[in-house]
């Protein structure tokens, strides 16, 4: 090789080395920035790090007190919830408050008792006794045909035995009305025999069988289809009346009775005692109202669309009751109104299961000692009745010095240990009994007041069961039918009259009036 070649190569050489040097020093360079950058980026990371625990504890601090506030109260209610879905019946909803189309909750604070159904050891036996000789209407002989030996000469020796039967013999009359016409010997004018208004028809149904008809729907609450084929099967198919004639029939009923119910509401006005109450009846998929006034002799029912003040004023009793009349109800607060005169007295037997519903939640010794003093008083009024007479103003203070007692406590538990759930529950009822302590009371000073307002629980019963039967009324119109039908049927069975002689009255225009009605009880009394 020539020096100019080894020449040239130590000079290629010498700038690869320079440049390697070069990049050696770039290298060094960029290993130092690249050091610096990681010690800045992890700087920053810890900054930030720091900065954004910073920014939640702050939050955490400003907001701690809300947020633990809004996590109990989500705590309390879903506590709250869960015991609803646990409670019993006795704690549903008011059953007027119940959909028509759900089934209801019946609350029931009743004991269960341990008697077998049936007639219970020592009571008396009821039975048929056996017939008066003036009594029989048919007697049925009965023979035996032949011996055991197979003999058939047998001698009649007389009777040895006879068993009696009470029955019925349903027997359809078709009878013909025939009116004569007469001539006056005198004048000779021809008179026709009147025709009276209940035949219009060439052929009618007679009052004996619209009587069973009526009876049977609002009596026996029996659904306008099935009164059709009862009737027709009690008739062997002779008798198919119509569902449209029994609506009429119910209308014939309420036009007829007018003046008896107007006549009835003024003999309510006038009693010294008056029991009332309402419940929610169905009308056309709707909540609507029928209402019960009533005494021992009495019982007037309304229908209304709505259960409001409005409807208890357009009944015209409460508002016309004079400041001497005692109104029995189960704490309607309506009664209260400024706009009415008479006295209240509160239902102890709503009271006692208001009691009861609430020592399901939050059993307390004062809900106990409450219903023992109200049971015990009433027990010993009882006894005091049977014997003609009344409380001494001893017992009487002792009554209600014990009632003071009891709440006296029943407040201070409230205050010392306030249930979170139940405790608003508890005040209500404690400033209730307070408030109104002279009305749930009355019947210790006053044996003419009762202890309950059952009168009016069981003169509503028998509408609860025809809405079960018939599930609501087409109109508000058919429902008062049915009320003012109740109202004559109810007043005469209370005076022990028969109830299917009475719509017979009705039907041939001569129905009982309240004072007949008020007259024939006097007479049994």
């Amino acid at each position: 090789m020539s020096e100019t070649s080894i020449s040239r190569l130590q000079k290629k050489f010498d700038k690869l080395n320079q440049r390697y040097n070069k990049l050696l020093e770039s290298n060094a360079s960029m290993t130092i920035k690249n050091r610096d950058l990681l010690k800045k980026c992890n700087k920053l990371e810890t900054e930030i790090e720091q900065r954004v625990i910073k920014a939640v504890n702050l939050a955490v601090s400003k907001f701690k007190d809300t947020i633990l506030k809004e996590n109990e109260e989500l705590k309390r209610e879903n506590a709250e919830l869960k015991q609803l879905l646990n409670k019993s019946d006795i704690n549903g909803i008011p059953t007027s408050q119940t959909p028509i189309n759900k089934n209801k909750r019946i609350p029931n604070t009743r004991c269960q008792s341990t008697k077998l159904k049936g007639g219970q050891p020592g009571h008396k036996k009821h039975k048929l006794e056996k017939f008066n000789a003036d009594e029989i209407t048919d007697t049925h002989i009965h023979e035996a045909t032949k011996c055991k030996c197979g003999s058939r000469e047998l001698t009649n020796l007389g009777i040895y035995k006879t068993k009696d039967e009470l029955d019925i013999d349903i027997r359809v009359q078709k009878i013909r009305n025939e009116f004569q016409k007469l001539k006056c010997s005198q004048c000779e004018t021809i008179i026709n025999t009147p025709v009276p208004n209940h035949l219009k028809e060439d052929n009618q149904y007679g009052p004996n069988i619209k009587a069973l008809a009526v009876s049977l729907v609002n009596e026996g609450f029996v659904s306008f289809n099935r009164t059709k084929s009862l009737i027709s099967g009690f008739t062997s198919g002779q008798a198919n009346m119509s569902e449209g004639f029994l609506v009429k029939l119910q209308k014939l009923c309420n036009d007829n009775l007018t003046c008896f119910n107007n006549n009835l509401k003024v003999a309510l006005i006038n009693e010294s005692v008056v029991h009332w109450d309402d419940t929610v009846i169905g009308i056309n998929k709707k909540r609507s109202c029928l209402r019960f006034y009533g005494s021992n002799k009495l019982a007037l029912y309304t229908a209304h669309e709505q259960k409001n003040k409005k409807g208890i004023d357009e009944d015209a009793i409460l508002k016309n009751l004079s400041a001497q009349t005692v109104v029995v109800h189960d704490h309607n607060k309506v009664n209260y109104n400024e706009e009415y005169q008479f006295a209240n007295a509160e239902c102890c037997v709503h009271l006692i299961r208001d009691l009861k519903k609430l020592d399901v939640d939050l059993p307390r010794d004062w809900l106990k000692g409450l219903i023992k003093l109200l049971v015990e008083t009433n027990e010993e009024r009882k006894k005091y009745i049977e014997d003609e007479r009344y409380f001494e103003m001893v017992y009487i203070d002792m009554v209600i010095d014990k009632y003071n007692q009891i709440l006296t406590k029943a407040s201070e538990i409230n205050q010392k240990d306030f249930n979170p759930y139940h405790g608003k529950d508890e005040r209500t009822l404690i400033n209730r009994l307070l408030k109104y302590k002279n009305n749930y009371l009355m019947w210790v000073t006053r044996f003419d007041v009762p202890f309950d307002n059952n009168l009016s629980e069981r003169g509503l019963r028998g509408i609860k069961t025809k809405q079960k039967v018939s599930g609501q009324f087409a109109n508000i119109t058919n429902a008062r039918y049915c009320a003012s039908i109740k109202s004559y049927i109810e007043t005469c069975k209370k005076n022990n009259l028969n109830v299917h002689e009475a719509i017979v009255r009705l039907f041939d225009g001569n129905p009982y009036t309240v004072q007949d009605i008020l007259k024939a009880s006097e007479s049994t009394d």
